[in-house]
């Protein structure tokens, strides 16, 4: 579980729910203001590749190198990077370079399995919350279910075939608790994605 605090402006928009000092008991619509407060409508989505892709016999070869190949071939056909390869029977090593046209559109970053390129692939879209609960006894801490999807594919969308678990238009929700301390609405998002049930 991880704590999420709510940036300064989102804070005051949130604390405007209730009046000064003690606070009135949290409420769905309370709960959806702390939320719209911090929340961005659309949040950029990337997925990543490694810029080297390798097995041998020690480190043989696993599902996710077969879908790093499969990208790295997409985002060639596109012109957005060369490919070098040196196999044999049991092992494989396939090393990427951006080219001039993909170096516009391809970030890179660190990872645990190396450098990898980068690209945005969608956007993440907020649906509000849903399912809120009020503590029985206490009254400023609830829970809740804020609803999301991915929308708006860009051209690298289908390229990433590394992109797990991100299919378009799909109800996605993240558990959230919500409670009062310290002066502040705070809320902690206990599980961060999950398939939402109808």
């Amino acid at each position: 579980m991880y704590a999420m605090k709510v940036p300064i402006t989102a804070m005051l928009l949130a604390m405007s729910v209730v009046s000064c000092g003690k606070p009135q008991p949290l409420t769905e619509t309370g709960a959806q203001t702390i939320i719209r407060a911090w929340a961005y409508k659309k949040e950029p989505v990337y997925a990543e590749v490694p810029q080297r892709v390798w097995w041998n016999p020690k480190s043989p070869k696993d599902d996710y190198d077969g879908l790093a190949v499969r990208t790295l071939r997409n985002l060639e056909g596109a012109g957005l990077i060369t490919v070098t390869e040196k196999t044999s029977a049991d092992s494989a090593e396939y090393l990427a370079k951006v080219t001039e046209k993909g170096f516009t559109i391809l970030g890179t970053a660190p990872s645990y399995r190396g450098p990898v390129y980068r690209g945005k692939i969608a956007e993440k879209v907020y649906d509000g919350i849903r399912n809120f609960q009020r503590h029985p006894n206490e009254p400023t801490t609830g829970h809740a279910e804020l609803m999301w999807h991915y929308e708006n594919p860009t051209p690298l969308y289908p390229f990433f075939e590394t992109k797990i678990n991100k299919p378009l238009n799909k109800p996605f929700a993240s558990h959230v608790s919500f409670y009062y301390k310290d002066h502040q609405w705070k809320f902690n998002v206990t599980v961060p994605k999950t398939e939402a049930s109808e």
